[in-house]
Order: C-alpha cells, then sequence, then structure tokens
C-alpha cells in the first residue's frame, strides 16, 4: 500500500508561529503552536455548534470556544481541580452516537492505555462532517505518570485514523531538532533539583542528607545555567528551527481528522 500524499509532504509551515510569535509562545513554542492551531481551527466552526474538549484538564480552551457551545471532560480523579460537564475514561464518553460537531482532544491521547478505542469512541460521539483536533507527542519527558503509554509518528497517525475511520484534513509537525533542543536545555535544569527534593527524599527512598547536600552542589550551576536556557537558548532555537528542513526530531504533530 502506497503512503498517502500527505506524508510526503506535511503542512510547510512546521510549526512556524512568525519572527515574533509573543513572549509566551517564544519560550515554550510547542504550547504556543498547539493554543494556535485551536485558535485556528475553532475560528473555521459556525457559531452555537457544540463542542467537546475531551480530556480538558484546566478547560484552556473554553475561552477560544466562546462563540460554540462548549463542554468540557476529563477521567475520574483527573490531575486538575477544574469541575468538567462530566467526567468519563475516553474510551467510554456517556453520551449518544453523533452528539458533537467538534471534539478537541490535545496533548492527551500519549495518557490513554488504547488510543485506537479512545479514537473509535471520538469518532462515534461526532456528528457525520465532524471534525477531531488533535494535538500528539512524538519527542516529550515522561510526565503524568503512571498514566504515560504511548509518543506518536504521522505515520502511526495514518493508520489509527484509518482504523477509527477518520478522514485526515490536515497534519502538521510541531517544529523540529532546534525546537527539541531548546526544549530540552530547559527541561533538563528544571528538573535538576527536583531530583534530590529533601521533602520527598524517604518516598523516593533516598537520603534526606544526600539531597541536601547535592542542592548545596547544585544550586548556584542551576542559578547560572536555567536562566541562560530558558530565556537565551530556547528563542534562540526557536529562530534556528527555520534551518532544519527535514524537522525529523519534531517534538509531535497537531492534527485534523474528519468523520465522513
Amino acid at each position: 500500500m502506497s503512503p498517502p500524499p500527505f506524508l510526503v509532504k506535511l503542512n510547510p509551515r512546521n510549526g512556524w508561529l512568525g519572527w515574533w510569535p509573543g513572549w509566551r509562545a517564544l519560550f515554550h513554542p510547542e504550547k504556543g503552536r498547539v493554543h494556535e492551531f485551536v485558535r485556528e481551527e475553532a475560528a473555521k466552526l459556525p457559531a452555537g455548534v457544540l463542542v467537546l474538549d475531551a480530556g480538558a484538564g484546566q478547560r484552556k480552551y473554553a475561552e477560544i470556544f466562546r462563540n460554540q457551545h462548549y463542554e468540557s471532560c476529563d477521567m475520574p480523579g483527573g490531575f486538575y481541580k477544574q469541575k468538567h460537564d462530566f467526567e468519563c475514561f475516553l474510551d467510554s464518553i456517556p453520551k449518544p452516537d453523533n452528539t458533537y460537531d467538534a471534539v478537541v482532544n490535545t496533548q492527551v491521547l500519549e495518557h490513554v492505555p488504547d488510543p485506537l478505542a479512545a479514537l473509535k469512541e471520538l469518532n462515534r460521539v461526532l456528528k457525520r462532517g465532524g471534525i477531531l483536533l488533535l494535538s500528539l507527542p512524538l519527542n516529550a519527558p515522561l510526565h503524568g505518570q503512571p498514566w504515560h503509554f504511548f509518543h506518536f509518528t504521522h505515520h502511526g497517525v495514518f493508520e489509527l485514523s484509518k482504523k477509527s475511520n477518520f478522514e485526515i484534513v490536515s497534519c502538521e509537525k510541531i517544529g523540529g531538532a532546534f525546537w527539541a533542543l531548546g526544549k530540552r536545555s530547559r527541561d533538563i535544569f528544571a528538573q535538576w533539583l527536583k531530583q534530590y527534593d529533601p521533602t520527598r527524599a524517604r518516598k523516593r527512598g533516598q537520603s534526606i542528607a544526600f539531597c541536601l547536600l547535592m542542592n548545596v552542589f547544585l544550586f548556584f550551576p542551576w542559578l547560572v545555567l536555567y536562566p541562560v536556557c530558558a530565556f537565551l537558548v530556547r528563542p534562540l532555537c526557536y529562530w534556528l528551527d527555520l534551518t532544519d528542513i527535514e524537522k525529523s526530531y519534531t517534538n509531535g504533530y497537531t492534527v485534523v481528522l474528519k468523520k465522513p
């Protein structure tokens, strides 16, 4: 079976947000790209249509969908305290078939034990012609443990969409090697001292004295290196990413799927 055309040429922007993406996106272009993706797609939806934010977490897209009827759901006892319209797992959504005009699912599918079952369920609750807005990670640290199971490639997106009866409208890479480098350089030092948190030493089976000693040794290198990586290296990597044509080290993908 020959690959579909989108595998040969993905969206040429590759997540690019322009020469000045704004301070927030400059320091976290991956999040900035996903947020802009949702904003762009929301603007294409008619006013008043029914939208489900599936795995909504902190409900950060509620304002974006202010012209639509926005509902949110999250897993029972999820990571955040925000109240949602209902709670459920994504392979068992308590709504009738053909309920929603659009579904949003960003940075969530990696936390689902069975992504295919979740996509089939999202397809079920979508109306015919309805769209699913996805963002999926390829390069990311372990997070939300133990609910972190998968990363995705665009080849995987093609297989999952085919098996869950979706058509691919678009598939765009979220940056390349430099975006990934900028993100990791900051994240390394953000997590450095957390690994030796004396207040969590016993829980981790560490010695409190050892953790205190490591904090003393690492504090001043962290004080110098973290700001450099977070506020200098990371923005520089945003612009340098234009020189990476293939984007083989992409952070992930934004995808629009349609229920035929």
